[in-house]
């Protein structure tokens, strides 16, 4: 019988390292790291041209029936831009998931914090996905409401239909607006230590900290105080959402160089 020698039951982890030694990459990951900035880049896609939002027929969020008027009238540009949201958020997802190896070898602290973000990370977008698929059925009803009478249903309730999923998804993306602050302050405090010298790496790694700090704060000051106008606390939780995802693609861009504070070899 072959006697297994130490060498071929090599910790899986350390396999991995070794693998992207040869393959020249030493970091975590040229695909993960590719994949997390391509997922931010259709985020910022999807968000910029959703009609509603910042460019196309912008429209008070906290309007539903006016944002709902909006995405009616560019159904199918609504239809596409949701969709590739709801991509961006699969692929940063597989983007987030190549800084777990990272996180497991970490240790301490800021490693248990690391895989937390991490995990927060997957929870938020999936919470965020869910929401996109419900704005696709809100959308779909629009275009239902257009094409007249069906059965037993009426223009008005394909209408009243449509209003109260929105509304429903609304309500689900609050509580992407409560994991997302968190997610991105557990990142950025198990990514911070990592970093020696303040270059653009620990820089996006301490603004997360910041962010997120800021992004918790927004959230218990629009639930609490209403009347400072929700319109600025939204203004406040996107610009914050923007730069953030920035920081995002700059760590993306970080593991897709190899940067030795990404790599398994520096954990």
């Amino acid at each position: 019988m072959e006697v297994i020698g130490m060498d071929r039951m090599r910790d899986p982890v350390e396999t991995a390292s070794a693998v992207g030694r040869a393959g020249g990459g030493g970091g975590v990951g040229k695909p993960a790291g590719l994949a997390l900035m391509v997922g931010v880049v259709l985020t910022f896609v999807g968000s910029i041209f959703m009609p509603g939002n910042l460019l196309i027929d912008r429209a008070d969020p906290t309007d539903y029936r006016e944002t709902m008027q909006v995405l009616g009238d560019s159904a199918v540009l609504a239809q596409w831009m949701t969709f590739i949201t709801l991509i961006s958020l699969v692929v940063m997802s597989l983007g987030i998931l190549g800084l777990y190896p990272l996180a497991k070898r970490q240790g301490g602290l800021s490693g248990r914090l690391l895989q937390c973000g991490i995990i927060v990370s997957i929870l938020e977008w999936s919470v965020l996905i869910i929401a996109s698929g419900m704005r696709h059925f809100s959308i779909h009803l629009l275009q239902r409401a257009e094409l007249g009478d069906y059965g037993s249903l009426t223009v008005a309730d394909f209408a009243e239909g449509a209003l109260a999923v929105h509304t429903n998804a609304a309500a689900v993306t609050l509580t992407f607006m409560a994991l997302f602050p968190l997610a991105t302050l557990l990142l950025g405090l198990g990514l911070t230590p990592r970093f020696g010298s303040m270059d653009v790496y620990k820089t996006a790694s301490v603004l997360m900290v910041l962010g997120g700090l800021l992004g918790v704060v927004n959230f218990i000051v629009a639930l609490n105080a209403p009347d400072l106008g929700l319109d600025l606390l939204l203004y406040v939780n996107n610009s914050a959402l923007y730069i953030l995802g920035i920081c995002l693609f700059i760590i993306g861009l970080g593991m897709y160089q190899g940067k030795s504070e990404l790599s398994l070899e520096a954990a």
